[in-house]
C-alpha cells in the first residue's frame, strides 16, 4: 500500500431530508449542523405530491423550495422528489 492512498481518509456524507416549506432559521440552523457532522451533505427536498399527502398543500411549489434549499450554503447537492421515508436502509448507496 502507498503512502498516499493510506493517507485519504473517506468522504462522509450526510443526509438529511424534509419539506422545506417556509424556510426559515430553524431550517438553515439544522443543515448547518447537519455539515459539521460530516465533508458532503445531501438534502432531499420532498415533492409537493409528497407533502400533500402526509401534511396538506405546501405554500411554494416544489420547483421554488429546492431552488431555496440549493441556496443554503451549507448543501452540497439537493435531492430533488426525496419521499418520505425513514427507513434508513435506503440510504446506504449515498
Amino acid at each position: 500500500m502507498n503512502g498516499e492512498s493510506s493517507k485519504r481518509k473517506k468522504s462522509i456524507r450526510i443526509w438529511v431530508d424534509g419539506c422545506f416549506d417556509m424556510v426559515h432559521f430553524g431550517h438553515a440552523n439544522a443543515l448547518r449542523q447537519a455539515k459539521q457532522m460530516g465533508d458532503y451533505l445531501v438534502v432531499g427536498v420532498h415533492s409537493d405530491e409528497e407533502i400533500m399527502k402526509h401534511k396538506g398543500p405546501p405554500v411554494f411549489s416544489q420547483e421554488e423550495r429546492y431552488k431555496m434549499v440549493r441556496a443554503i450554503k451549507w448543501v452540497d447537492e439537493v435531492v430533488e422528489n426525496a419521499a418520505i421515508c425513514n427507513d434508513t436502509g435506503n440510504t446506504r448507496h449515498l
